[in-house]
C-alpha cells in the first residue's frame, strides 16, 4: 500500500476514533438532561401534589435505565475496537464511570416521585418545603456543573465541585432541623413530615454522585485519583 493510502487510511481511522468519543460525551450530556429534568420533576410533583407528573418521573426511569446501558456498552465498543490509551482511555472510563452515576442519581428522583403517589396527593406542604427546593436546586445544579467538566474535559471548579458533599450535607442537616421542629409543634403532622424527610435525604445523597463525577473529571484531565475527602484541595 502507498503512502498516501496509509495516510488516508489513518486519517480515516482517527476521525472514526473522534467521532466514537464524540458521541459518547453527547450520550453522557443526553443522560445528564434526563436526569435532571427527573429530578427537577420529581421535587415539582412533591411540592405540586401532582401526581400526573409524578407517574412520569418513574415512568422516565426505565428511559435513564437504557440510556446508562447505551453508554456502558458504546464504552464497551470503543475499548474494544479502538484499544484507547492515554487520555482518550481516561475519557471512556470517566463517561461510563459518570453514566453509572447519573443512573443512580435517576433512582434517587424515582424515589421521590413514589412517595408523592404513594401519598395519593392529598396532603398539606409542610412550612419548610421551600427549603426542600432549596436543597433540590443546588443538588441540581451541582449536577449538571460535574457533569460538564466530564463532558468538556475542564476541571477548573473540580475543587469546588468536591465541597458539594458537605454543602449539601449541611442544607440537608438545616432542613431536618426544620422539619422535627414543625413535627414538635403538630404531632399530627409526623407522617407527612417522614415522607418529606425520606424525599429529602434522596436529594442529600445526590451530593455523593457528584463527588464521584467530580473525581471522574480530575481523574479524565490529570490522570489520578483523588482520595476522600473531597474537602481537599484540588491539585493544579
Amino acid at each position: 500500500m502507498s503512502d498516501v493510502s496509509d495516510q488516508k487510511m489513518a486519517d480515516h481511522t482517527v476521525k472514526a476514533f473522534d467521532a466514537d468519543l464524540a458521541k459518547l460525551t453527547a450520550m453522557v450530556a443526553a443522560l445528564s438532561d434526563l436526569t435532571g429534568k427527573a429530578l427537577n420533576d420529581a421535587v415539582e410533583a412533591l411540592v405540586a401534589r401532582n401526581l400526573d407528573l409524578a407517574q412520569s418521573v418513574v415512568a422516565l426511569d426505565q428511559t435513564n435505565e437504557t440510556m446508562q446501558r447505551e453508554i456502558e456498552e458504546h464504552a464497551t465498543l470503543v475499548i474494544a475496537r479502538r484499544q484507547p490509551v492515554a487520555y482518550d482511555l481516561r475519557l471512556t472510563v470517566a463517561a461510563w464511570e459518570t453514566g453509572t452515576e447519573l443512573r443512580r442519581v435517576g433512582k434517587l428522583a424515582s424515589n421521590i416521585a413514589r412517595s408523592v403517589i404513594a401519598l395519593g396527593g392529598n396532603y398539606e406542604l409542610p412550612e419548610p418545603v421551600q427549603a426542600l427546593r432549596r436543597l433540590a436546586r443546588a443538588a441540581t445544579d451541582r449536577l449538571r456543573e460535574a457533569v460538564k467538566s466530564v463532558v468538556d474535559g475542564e476541571v477548573s471548579e473540580v475543587a469546588d465541585l468536591w465541597r458539594t458533599d458537605n454543602e449539601i450535607d449541611e442544607m440537608y442537616a438545616a432542613l431536618c432541623r426544620e422539619l422535627l421542629t414543625y413535627m414538635m409543634s403538630d404531632p399530627d403532622t409526623s407522617p407527612l413530615a417522614v415522607q418529606f424527610l425520606f424525599c429529602a435525604k434522596n436529594i442529600e445523597l445526590i451530593g455523593d454522585h457528584v463527588a464521584n463525577i467530580a473525581e471522574a473529571a480530575n481523574y479524565l484531565v490529570h490522570g489520578q485519583r483523588i482520595n476522600r475527602p473531597f474537602d481537599a484541595v484540588a491539585p493544579a
